[in-house]
């Protein structure tokens, strides 16, 4: 898992629930592979979200919006990233370019 400070400490984490329901509101998988620098930004949204569920069941889309900044987005994105490549380890790094500059 990886920390975040939001609204309060949350933790990033990639789950098979987050997996499902990222592919059920993007109809993308990330099983297909993904490199984020060419993703649609609300499908980037979309998986920051789905990778804090796992601690919040009641946290909403629309919640998780209202709380990050946009300046943000870059941080909460390469720390995303950070989270895929130790759930995902199969994950080629050069398919997820941003998660490079962060470490």
């Amino acid at each position: 898992m990886v920390k975040v400070k939001l609204d309060k400490e949350r933790h990033l984490k990639l789950t098979l629930r987050g997996m499902l329901l990222f592919e059920e509101k993007t109809g993308n998988s990330l099983f297909r592979g993904f490199n984020v620098s060419k993703m649609p930004f609300k499908d980037v949204v979309t998986l920051l979200w789905v990778c804090l569920i796992h601690e919040d069941k009641e946290l909403t889309y629309d919640q998780f919006v209202d709380m990050v900044e946009m300046s943000r987005i870059k941080e909460l994105t390469n720390k995303c990233m950070v989270c895929i490549t130790e759930s995902l380890p199969d994950i080629k790094e050069s398919a997820i370019p941003l998660a490079k500059k962060s470490r």
